[in-house]
């Protein structure tokens, strides 16, 4: 459980999101009280991105050629150096001024995990389909593994660098952040959320296969019951 934050890895991992990232990291560090770094975990893109990137002061920048939403962020979390890590995507859909809140609630409710939750936006920026499969997933999760969360599709999360320390993860795409959470409850770690809010992406286009990632995303959380 994570009782003080030292240090905070913010861990971005980014695929062509130039239009997208200054913004979002130049937010986190004029916002984030806390002392912190911010990773950035480039996928190879070829639009800018990476320059970008460099041309910050305060950005350390990787490149992760192995292409994947879970590899890029175990790179970034590989070689964060905070005792907590923030993980969030860099197309500036999440609220990343909400850090603080979800740090504040980490260390009030001695947790684990703060997942920060878009389904109370009011604005419902998320688009009816996913926001449904997003519901849907997130039954199944919390029927399965009888834990009460509201977004476990949620990429922004407030994570204890022991506790993810101390899980071997394996999937290397989006069904990462759902084993994860299977992990973490199979270790009775505790899980929290926060309200947060979700903005319509400004530039570019989502880079998730909605097909693809939620097979992956069901197979995970049944192997997940098969291996005990």
């Amino acid at each position: 459980m994570t009782r003080k934050v030292e240090l905070v890895s913010i861990v971005i991992p980014t695929l062509n999101e130039a239009g997208n990232i200054l913004e979002a990291v130049t937010t986190i560090h004029e916002e984030l009280t806390y002392p912190n770094e911010i990773i950035v975990v480039d996928g190879n893109s070829t639009d800018g991105t990476q320059d970008i990137v460099k041309s910050t002061n305060f950005c350390r920048l990787i490149t992760e050629p192995r292409r994947g939403y879970g590899r890029a962020l175990k790179t970034g979390m590989e070689n964060a150096k905070g005792n907590v890590i923030i993980m969030v995507d860099g197309d500036g859909t999440y609220e990343v001024k909400h850090i603080g809140l979800m740090l504040d609630k980490l260390v009030q409710e001695n947790a684990d995990l703060v997942l920060a939750s878009r389904m109370y936006d009011p604005n419902k920026a998320m688009g009816f389909f996913n926001f449904v499969g997003n519901k849907v997933i997130t039954f199944c999760f919390d029927f399965l593994y009888s834990q009460y969360l509201s977004d476990t599709q949620s990429g922004f999360r407030a994570i204890s660098h022991e506790a993810i320390d101390n899980v071997r993860l394996v999937e290397s795409d989006m069904a990462f952040a759902t084993e994860m959470l299977i992990k973490f409850k199979k270790k009775n770690y505790k899980m929290v959320e926060i309200k947060s809010t979700y903005k319509i992406r400004k530039y570019g286009k989502p880079k998730l296969q909605k097909f693809k990632s939620t097979i992956e995303i069901f197979t995970t959380m049944i192997k997940g019951i098969v291996n005990k």
